[in-house]
C-alpha cells in the first residue's frame, strides 16, 4: 500500500509545487496588466513621435495614459469620447488663436492672454457638458491648454493640427494596446484582465 504514494510522488514531483508557488507569488505581487499596458503604450507613443520627428513627443503619451482603461470596451468608449473632445478642443483653440493672436494682436506671453485663456476654458467645458460628453472633459481641457499656452504668434493652424494629431496618436495606441490579444491572454491567465463588458450597475468597476 505504501508504493502507491511513492508512484504519485514520482508523477508529481516537488518542483511543480514550487513553480505553482512562485507563479502565485508573481501574480499576487504583480503591478497589474493595466500598469504593464500603460508602460507599453507610452513606449509605442514615444517611438512613433521619434519617427515623426515631433518637437513635443510627450503629448501623445499624456493622451494614451488618460485614455487607457481597464477593459477593451471601456477603452473603446473612452477613445470615442476623447477623440471627439480632441477635435472640439482643436477647432476651439484654433478659432481663439486666430481671434486673440492674429486679430487682436495679443502676445501669447502677456498677462491679458493668460487671463483670457483661463476664462475661456469655461465655455469649452460647458460645451462638453451640453453635448453630454463629461468623460471627455479632462482631455478636452488638456488639449486646449496645451495648444493655447504653447502656441506662437505665427501659423496657429499648423501648431493646432500637430497637437491634435499627437493626441489622436496616443488615443489610437491606447486602443491598440488594450485590444492586443497576446496581452489580454496573459492578463486573463493572471486573473487581472476583463475583456468583456463592464459590470453593469457598478460604476466603480470602470474606474479601477
Amino acid at each position: 500500500m505504501e508504493e502507491k504514494p511513492i508512484e504519485e510522488n514520482l508523477s508529481n514531483p516537488r518542483p511543480n509545487g514550487l513553480v505553482h508557488k512562485v507563479s502565485n507569488y508573481l501574480i499576487k505581487n504583480s503591478p497589474g496588466m493595466r500598469v504593464v499596458k500603460t508602460a507599453l503604450a507610452i513606449i509605442i507613443c514615444l517611438m512613433i513621435e521619434y519617427f515623426r520627428a515631433s518637437s513635443s513627443p510627450y503629448y501623445s503619451s499624456i493622451a494614451t495614459v488618460v485614455c487607457l482603461q481597464p477593459t477593451l470596451k471601456s477603452t473603446l468608449n473612452s477613445a470615442i469620447d476623447r477623440t471627439l473632445g480632441t477635435i472640439v478642443a482643436g477647432v476651439y483653440s484654433y478659432l481663439l488663436a486666430v481671434l486673440l493672436v492674429s486679430a487682436w494682436g495679443l502676445s501669447p506671453n502677456s498677462l491679458e492672454y493668460y487671463a483670457l485663456i483661463g476664462a475661456l476654458s469655461f465655455p469649452l467645458m460647458a460645451i462638453m457638458l451640453v453635448i453630454k460628453k463629461p468623460a471627455a472633459l479632462a482631455i478636452t481641457v488638456i488639449v486646449f491648454l496645451v495648444i493655447m499656452l504653447s502656441i506662437t504668434d505665427t501659423d496657429p493652424l499648423s501648431y493646432t493640427i500637430e497637437r491634435v494629431v499627437a493626441t489622436l496618436v496616443g488615443i489610437a495606441v491606447a486602443l491598440f494596446i488594450n485590444w492586443l490579444p497576446l496581452l489580454n491572454k496573459i492578463g486573463t491567465r493572471m486573473g487581472t484582465v476583463d475583456i468583456g463588458e463592464i459590470h453593469k450597475g457598478n460604476p466603480e468597476m470602470s474606474n479601477r
